[in-house]
This record gives C-alpha cells, structure tokens and sequence, in this order.
C-alpha cells in the first residue's frame, strides 16, 4: 500500500512552479519593470507586462497566464473591470490586486469579484513572493479539481 503524507499549505505552497505565466498590468512604466525585474529574480522567468487593459488583452489572447498582478487605477477599463472580464475568459486565472489604493470597501468588492489577494503598494518582496505562491498554489488546486471532475474521478 502506497502512503504518501497528507500535503499541507506550507509545501504546496513552497513547490509552485517558477515556470508559471505572470502578467503585470500596471500604467506607471516603473512599477511595471520594477515588478518585472523583481518577479524575475525570485525564479519566475515567464514575466510579461502590459500598461493597459488593451495592452493587457494583446498578451491574454496570445498567451494563457497563471497569474496576473492588476492596478486598480488603469486608463479607460479599471482594475475591477478588467479583473471581472480576464476571469470570464479564464476562470482558474490566479488575481493579485496590487494597488496604491489603501480601500478596505474596494478591496472587498476585488475579493468578492474573484481577486486572490489585494495588497497596497509598497510592497515587500518577501510579502509579494508569498502573496504569488500562495495564489499560485490556490490556482494549483484548483486547476487540479477541474482536472479530477472532467475525468469523472470525483
């Protein structure tokens, strides 16, 4: 009989894969390389950005993400709207809102839209490389339950 121990949170969340997709769609240039280059160097190397929704829709069509880092403040499409639109067309799509907005009201209405976390810049990257594991390995399960009730084995 094969007994595996049970996996918790803590190694799931430690072996999320570093070959996940990442969008960064953020308007202000620095944030978006800075999140970039910092997202590069904790061991991701699939990182695109995106300045805009339009931008960001350019990316989501030719590529599928496992995560995407949203602005709430975007020009002509918010964060909000784009986060409900992206999650529509990708349902398992992991969300991290990083905004500069500190708004307990509006980062209720992002969890309650499909948001995975909502977090106020600035950020520390140690905050923000567990925020994107965790996502991840939420995005991970998730993908997996999908995965187990389309073969019928759940």
């Amino acid at each position: 009989m094969n007994t595996k121990p049970a996996l918790g949170w803590r190694e799931l969340a430690s072996r999320t894969s570093t070959g996940s997709r990442i969008l960064v769609v953020d308007d202000d240039q620095r944030t978006r390389r800075g999140l970039e280059k910092l997202i590069s160097s904790m061991g991701y190397d699939q990182v695109k950005v995106a300045g805009s929704a339009e931008e960001a829709d350019h990316w989501m069509t030719s590529l599928e993400f496992d995560l995407v880092l949203l602005d709430i403040e975007l020009p002509r499409m918010n964060g909000v709207e784009f986060l409900s639109w992206a999650l529509d067309r990708n349902p398992t799509l992991a969300t991290i809102m990083l905004t500069g907005l500190d708004n307990p009201d509006l980062a209720i209405k992002c969890l309650r839209a499909g948001a995975r976390n909502y977090l106020v810049k600035p950020i520390s990257a140690e905050f923000l490389e567990a925020a994107i594991r965790d996502a991840l390995a939420v995005r991970e399960v998730l993908v997996e339950r999908n995965r187990l009730i389309a073969t019928g084995l759940v």
